[in-house]
């Protein structure tokens, strides 16, 4: 098991900042919640962002097979 911190994170999620990342742990409530690892630090499971990002791709896959083409 490994514990990614948030600039891991970030660069997992394709270079995003800070800012972004925070905004995602916000309004989306199917991201993973964090590890507190001690009083000034943080840590996401990186299986459980591998698995979001996972079904992110397969919705994304699914929603365009479904879309309407003219």
């Amino acid at each position: 098991m490994k514990i990614l911190r948030r600039k891991a994170v970030c660069e997992k999620l394709g270079g995003i900042n800070d800012v972004t990342l925070w905004r995602i742990t916000r309004d989306d409530p199917t991201f993973p919640v964090c590890i507190q690892i001690n009083k000034r630090v943080v840590g996401w499971l990186e299986h459980e962002i591998d698995t979001w990002l996972g079904q992110k791709a397969a919705a994304a896959r699914t929603a365009s097979n479904n879309a309407v083409h003219p």
